[in-house]
């Protein structure tokens, strides 16, 4: 894939890597589905390759050992559970301290490096104030501000941003990896993508993954479930059935995401409003508490979303949320 936004920050990196000013420690920042993995790929395939001074050559061994996920000098973390743990960034340390196998430097990746607990984030502030010379370490996070200031202040920030000018690209962006996936084109149309663009907040890896699932589609059985229980003589139990058979409720992030986009759109007219005819949108906006009840519902949707799959059944879950936004929508009821 052509990421043409990432263009910026690679020629950046690259201007830095010329006139020798390597950091040691980098943080690597945005938001979810703008690209991060692919502008640190490229980095470090810069980085790692031997044969030339600008980018890299991808044949030689380092090269092709970096590709195949295999090299030496290259160590990547990621958390377990959700949890970056102490013993992974003591790991690192014996990693980052050593020599370089084959290559100029040692590189070490801390993805979701905001999910680091408080042990580890001390473990790594040791790093921090001493860095080896040979060494290079990347923190890639979409929540800047959950990491502790004292390790934010030891990086250089590099935030990755989609401008007002690109984002006016995207749309023809996402029709041409539409055509190179085999996609229809003309079956989904510029309505479809401003759509999915604004629910992905203009993340262009979230709004083609969306058009490329039929989330939309997703999106709006949900809402369609959500107002036969709040305005049609459907019961809870009979919708809660309908949406687990029909819908991953593992998506349900998209339900956030609309309603987040609804929030704004209360605020701010000009905002564009996704499935702005559909009666669930009317039925919000005309509520005495709208704001309130927006929020409530990115809650209850939260607290779902993280006790699916546990003991307690998912069927009994989902109805308990479904009254509990009903009896805030229609209290006398």
């Amino acid at each position: 894939m052509n990421y043409f936004w990432l263009d910026k920050h690679l020629n950046q990196w690259d201007t830095a890597i010329k006139l020798d000013h390597k950091p040691q420690a980098v943080m690597l920042s945005g938001m979810k589905g703008a690209g991060k993995a692919e502008l640190l790929r490229q980095v470090i395939a810069d980085l790692i390759c031997r044969q030339t001074s600008s980018g890299h050559c991808g044949t030689c061994q380092n090269c092709v050992l970096n590709k195949q996920g295999h090299h030496p000098d290259v160590h990547l973390v990621a958390p377990e559970k959700n949890i970056v743990k102490v013993k992974m960034i003591r790991e690192l340390t014996d990693f980052f301290t050593s020599t370089p196998h084959c290559s100029d430097y040692k590189i070490a990746v801390i993805n979701e490096a905001d999910q680091m607990n408080v042990a580890a984030a001390n473990a790594l502030l040791k790093i921090l104030e001493e860095p080896p010379s040979r060494g290079i370490l990347f923190l890639v996070t979409d929540s800047k501000h959950q990491l502790m200031p004292t390790i934010k202040s030891r990086c250089i920030s590099l935030d990755l941003v989609i401008t007002s000018n690109e984002k006016k690209q995207l749309k023809q962006w996402i029709k041409a990896e539409l055509n190179s996936l085999y996609i229809e084109v003309n079956q989904v149309d510029d309505r479809l993508i401003e759509e999915a663009l604004t629910l992905s907040d203009y993340a262009p890896k979230i709004t083609l993954n969306i058009l490329q699932e039929n989330r939309l589609d997703e999106l709006k059985f949900w809402l369609d479930g959500l107002y036969d229980v709040f305005c049609q003589d459907v019961s809870v139990s009979e919708v809660a059935k309908k949406i687990l058979e029909g819908g991953d409720v593992n998506n349900w992030h998209l339900l956030q995401r609309y309603c987040l986009q609804l929030l704004k759109a209360n605020f701010n007219p000009n905002q564009y409003e996704i499935y702005a005819s559909h009666p669930l949108n009317q039925l919000i906006k005309k509520a005495p508490k709208v704001v309130h009840i927006i929020i409530k519902m990115t809650e209850l949707i939260q607290q779902l979303m993280l006790n699916f799959n546990t003991q307690i059944k998912d069927q009994l879950l989902l109805e308990s949320m479904l009254v509990e936004i009903k009896s805030e929508l229609n209290p006398r009821s």
